[in-house]
This record gives C-alpha cells, sequence and structure tokens, in this order.
C-alpha cells in the first residue's frame, strides 16, 4: 500500500504501478491499512477503482479477510451447510430486512414451530492484545443504532449480534470500550435483555480460501 486516499479508497502498488483500490470495509483499520503493508487485492468493473482490496496478510500462511461482503457470504454458505451449530433448525429467510428504523441483516426462521429471529453482523478485524478478536475500531452511531434495534426485537423474537472475527490470532472476542464505550455500554444492556452475542472465527489463507476455526467464539463483555 502507498497511502489512503479516503475512507474507502487506497492507492496500492505492484510491480507493474500504481492503482487506486476500493476498500469495502468502513473501519479506521490502522493496524492493517497503512503505507509500506501488503494487501490483496482483486479486480473488479472498472469505475472509479479497477482493484477490491480483500485481505491484509499478517503472516506467511494467512491474512485478516477486510471485505464484510466476503465476510457474510461466507458465513451464509457455512449456516446453509449446517456449520453453525448455534443455529440447528434454523434457516436464514430473509437479508437486508426492513425493521423500522433499522435494516437488519439477516431474518432466520425455526420451522418446528414457526419461531422468528434475527442476526445483524459486524466485521471485527481488529486484534487487541491478549489475542482478542475486536469491534469496532471507531465510534460507531450506526452500530448502536442497530443495537437498540436488536433489543427491540428480543421482545418478541431471537435477536442475534453476531460478531465475525477475522485474525487468524484471535482466541476470544471483546467489544473494543476503546473504540467505542458508549456502543459496548449498550451492547452489554442488550445482552441482560435477552439479545445473543455470538462471534464466528474465520481467516483468509494465501492460497484464497477462508476458513471456518470456530463457529461458536468464547464472547467477552465488559460491564461498565
Amino acid at each position: 500500500m502507498v497511502r489512503r486516499v479516503s475512507r474507502f479508497s487506497v492507492i496500492v502498488r505492484n510491480d507493474e504501478g500504481e492503482y487506486l483500490a476500493h476498500l469495502t470495509n468502513s473501519g479506521r483499520l490502522l493496524d492493517l491499512i497503512f503505507p509500506g503493508s501488503s494487501c490483496l487485492c482483486v479486480s473488479k468493473r472498472p469505475a472509479k477503482t479497477t482493484l477490491k482490496i480483500v485481505g491484509v496478510p499478517v503472516s506467511k500462511e494467512w491474512a485478516v479477510l477486510i471485505d464484510p461482503h466476503e465476510q457474510t457470504r461466507c458465513f451464509v454458505n457455512a449456516a446453509d451447510a449446517g456449520a453453525i451449530q448455534w443455529l440447528d433448525g434454523w434457516r436464514i429467510t430473509g437479508t437486508e430486512v426492513n425493521c423500522g428504523e433499522s435494516r437488519i441483516d439477516y431474518k432466520i426462521n425455526r420451522y418446528e414451530d414457526n419461531s422468528i429471529g434475527f442476526i445483524e453482523t459486524k466485521s471485527a478485524a481488529m486484534l487487541l492484545s491478549g489475542n482478542v478478536g475486536a469491534f469496532p475500531d471507531c465510534p460507531t452511531i450506526r452500530g448502536r443504532k442497530h443495537v437498540k434495534t436488536m433489543l427491540r426485537l428480543a421482545n418478541k423474537h431471537r435477536s442475534i449480534i453476531l460478531f465475525l472475527v477475522q485474525h487468524p490470532d484471535a482466541e476470544s472476542f471483546s467489544p473494543s470500550i476503546q473504540g467505542d464505550k458508549q456502543f459496548v455500554a449498550d451492547l452489554a444492556d442488550a445482552v441482560d435483555d435477552g439479545v445473543e452475542v455470538r462471534a464466528v472465527k474465520m481467516s483468509l489463507n494465501l492460497d484464497g480460501d477462508v476458513i471456518l476455526f470456530n463457529s461458536d467464539l468464547k464472547c467477552i463483555i465488559p460491564q461498565l
């Protein structure tokens, strides 16, 4: 990488020259996106950019998958394959569901008793000390709004906030107080009132395969 031009664009360089690449992750990613770091790109339909950054290598074998679209695609594939144990008996039946003040990523159903649930996903690419995967890395007004929506939905339905942990060294997940203390407080209150917090760990290898390491990574929710 040469430099970050804007929130969603980065100048990257290879042996053939420099290119403007699309960054789909809205986080600051200061530990991953910086001048001199390596990145993995794929071609995209030419527009303002011709490349999309999908990952950042962190070892000789593994990279952090930073493209949220690829993260959620891989999660849905795992869920459809029955690899997410806490979704046993449930099926994803809707996407981008209008829930009033927010659009929530997924609607789920359990047909044996006609139960309804909702899942909101968050991309957790950051790694804190102690090998803790974390979100967010900056204040997230949208994230706080989603927590309030999921809390309301929990009054009648199964309500899950799912963190997609991407760093291969992560051994647990925790929301980041340094990133957004209010988000952490809101999340803790939501858990007390029936919202489930789950984490799934997956990572991108340098052959281009996304590997599911842990479908139910330990979550630690600070009490403020």
